[in-house]
């Protein structure tokens, strides 16, 4: 029974683990992302995930997407990463994104031309320079926009986009336990309860 309750509370914490990232939306599962940015999706706290693909294109893809942060909430790092490495010269050169929200309203400079299949990491600078200040993190209700587009892309390509957020303490929770907490819980409490009759 012991044996049996470890591997239940084991079980239990991998799934909390796991549950950690969350995938707020997916192209292969919830459609096509088109250049306008009429898709919006919600950010959690924690890590977030986009996943999409430039497909394989002579005259070329948009994929744009927004997300928007919940009061209290800040933006920690944003990565725009790949499946992996392409031929700088067959797509490369021809692929550009861009990051930026409607409080600033100012496209980050560090996703300018893209020209290799390292990961790039958001820098929250505009591009216009300095003098315009940074792209802010911390604003309650902020609708993020982020765009990738191409030119003529050979072979398609996979990317995710990556969004870490962490919520201010002094705000009052805005989330309902989640499932894997309720079950660590429930296993808690049936463990004690067993180990109480042995």
């Amino acid at each position: 029974m012991i044996k049996l309750i470890k591997t239940l509370l084991l079980s239990a914490l991998l799934f909390t683990v796991s549950a950690n990232a969350t995938l707020i939306y997916s192209e292969n599962n919830d459609g096509d992302l088109d250049a306008i940015g009429s898709t919006n999706v919600a950010l959690v706290a924690g890590v977030n995930t986009i996943t999409g693909s430039i497909t394989q294109t002579p005259t070329g893809d948009t994929d744009r997407v927004k997300f928007t942060q919940l009061d209290g909430m800040t933006v920690d790092s944003i990565v725009l990463s790949f499946a992996g490495i392409w031929d700088d010269a067959n797509i490369g050169q021809s692929m550009t994104a861009a990051l930026f929200n409607d409080d600033a309203n100012l496209f980050d400079d560090n996703f300018n031309q893209i020209n290799s299949g390292a990961d790039i990491t958001a820098s929250f600078f505009d591009s216009l320079g300095p003098e315009t200040g940074p792209i802010s993190q911390t604003t309650s209700g902020a609708m993020w926009d982020f765009q990738l587009s191409s030119g003529i892309v050979w072979p398609s390509q996979a990317w995710t986009l990556t969004i870490n957020t962490s919520m201010d303490q002094t705000q009052p929770p805005v989330d309902i336990p989640e499932p894997s907490s309720i079950a660590v819980l429930l296993l808690a409490l049936v463990g004690y309860r067993l180990t109480k009759r042995s």
